[in-house]
């Protein structure tokens, strides 16, 4: 039996139901006896044909079941018909644009991600308020994202490396803070709005112009200056499971900030263990001029904002 070409599946198969694999016709590349030579041989369930089609499918013979008691090569057509065809999808206009901008964003950015978590009691308790102020004074709902947007503009401000193009012979530090956020179309990609000078405006003033550009994105009526520009990003992950992920630079911009869902978590408090709302951030960088040192300050300085967000409903 060792000098019979054989997988060590079939040769254990083999030994366990007394079957010589000389008399096992091999379906593997060279003539390789497999463990479905020798399951097909005990009994005869399968014929060589419906073996052959298996192998030349990519399928499982051993799946394939029949009320006749022998699968034939019907059965196996049958059986992958059940299982569903391959479809081509064509990429319309919008999908190969994304494609070829996270390729080129990857292969141009020395990208890595630094991840870390706010405590955010504080930040739901100044929400609750917010919210009834502002649905009371311009009708319009407000997001955690208004949140984030002003804590990004109040951060980048200390950083402003963050807040920068990488260019051929130099880093260029951009005057305005255009804070751009992710907006799902569903199948048909996203698009990446932004706030232009985030960091002039109120909170209130945040809501507003985000509540426009999300409603506009969705219906496709966004002007190239509004999805254009931006200078950092946010990729809001809030709503779904996601805690913590590597969100993909928005080139030319230097950094993005992906958030994660907020959950709740046993943390330490003193000597103390108590349940408090924690929320994942994920920070992507260019490492051709932004170091660890100077990523880490970003996400500590956000994360005291988060922690302590008193500061978000005053204006600069």
């Amino acid at each position: 039996m060792a000098s019979i070409k054989s997988t060590p599946a079939a040769r254990r198969a083999a030994r366990e139901r007394k079957i010589d694999l000389a008399k096992v016709r091999g379906t593997g590349i060279g003539g390789y006896v497999q463990l479905s030579d020798v399951l097909a041989m005990k009994g005869g369930r399968v014929t060589f044909l419906a073996r052959a089609v298996a192998g030349h499918l990519g399928m499982d013979i051993e799946a394939v079941e029949t009320a006749e008691g022998i699968v034939r090569k019907e059965d196996v057509l049958a059986y992958k018909a059940r299982l569903g065809e391959d479809r081509i999808i064509p990429l319309d206009g919008m999908r190969k644009t994304i494609a070829a901008r996270m390729c080129e964003s990857l292969s141009t950015a020395a990208q890595y991600t630094i991840m870390g978590e706010a405590e955010c009691s504080s930040l739901k308790a100044l929400m609750r308020e917010y919210t009834a102020e502002c649905v009371e004074s311009t009708g319009i709902k407000p997001t955690f994202s208004d949140l984030f947007i002003r804590a990004c503009a109040l951060s980048l401000q200390k950083n402003p490396l963050l807040n920068a193009y990488f260019m051929d012979d130099h880093v260029l530090v951009k005057g305005e803070i255009n804070i751009g956020l992710a907006v799902s179309l569903g199948e048909n990609g996203l698009i990446v709005p932004n706030i232009k000078n985030a960091h002039m405006l109120s909170l209130e003033e945040i809501t507003r112009q985000r509540d426009d550009l999300v409603a506009r994105a969705r219906a496709g009526k966004l002007k190239p200056d509004e999805y254009t520009g931006g200078t950092f990003s946010i990729s809001n992950y809030g709503r779904t499971p996601v805690q913590y992920f590597t969100p993909i630079i928005n080139q030319p911009e230097s950094a993005i900030l992906g958030v994660g869902n907020m959950t709740n978590k046993p943390v330490a408090i003193g000597t103390d263990i108590g349940i408090r709302p924690m929320l994942g951030l994920s920070l992507t960088l260019d490492h051709r001029h932004i170091d660890g040192t100077t990523g880490e300050r970003f996400l500590r300085g956000l994360k005291e904002i988060l922690e302590h967000p008193e500061g978000l409903k005053e204006r600069n």
